[in-house]
């Protein structure tokens, strides 16, 4: 299958730990080592191929999942908003409070989407779902239709899907499961 390569890049991979959650060394979502355009432009042919609903907008967040939805942008002619970690002052901004595995309590800022649009949430990796949950809160105060969640990896250890899921009603769908519970990595599904 020609995805190989991005399920390659989570496999068997160096992890490394903060405050408890280990993450997972590679070239698509941490740079380490750099990312190789080609990998990129795979992993937006993928989610690219699993957009099957009609959308107006596609969102992330800028932190890691903002380089994959510009590619994913860039390939389907989508627009996207985004969730800002810094605000921009504008009074349209809307914001939510949220924690995560790496920041205990912050503030996303939404930009771009409105109201009625319809949008596929698309982001690079998710652990405990804190940050979806949050991205999804702010969709729903603004009264956005959310049609699709679209995650690239999950770590499965730490349960992200089925909390967003019990805390939004919301589905998300990943590409790649990863167990994080050895001293690698190791891919469980796709198994290819």
């Amino acid at each position: 299958m020609r995805f190989v390569p991005i399920v390659d890049n989570f496999d068997n991979q160096p992890l490394y730990e903060v405050d408890g959650y280990k993450f997972v060394l590679n070239s698509l979502t941490e740079q380490v080592p750099a990312t190789p355009s080609e990998l990129l432009k795979l992993a937006a042919d993928w989610i690219s191929s699993e957009i099957t609903c009609d959308c107006d907008k596609l969102l992330t967040e800028e932190d890691k999942g903002g380089i994959l939805l510009a590619a994913v942008s860039l390939k389907t002619g989508i627009p996207f908003g985004m969730v800002r970690w810094v605000p921009n002052l504008l009074a349209t901004q809307v914001t939510e409070i949220f924690s995560c595995e790496y920041v205990k309590e912050g503030t996303l800022y939404l930009s771009g989407i409105e109201k009625n649009d319809r949008v596929v949430v698309i982001d690079d990796i998710i652990s405990t779902g804190g940050t979806m949950i949050g991205i999804i809160k702010t969709l729903k105060k603004i009264g956005a239709n959310i049609v699709d969640v679209i995650i690239l990896a999950e770590k499965i250890e730490y349960n992200g899907v089925n909390t967003v899921k019990k805390e939004t009603g919301i589905d998300v769908r990943s590409l790649i499961k990863i167990s994080v519970s050895g001293a690698r990595s190791k891919v469980v599904d796709p198994a290819f």
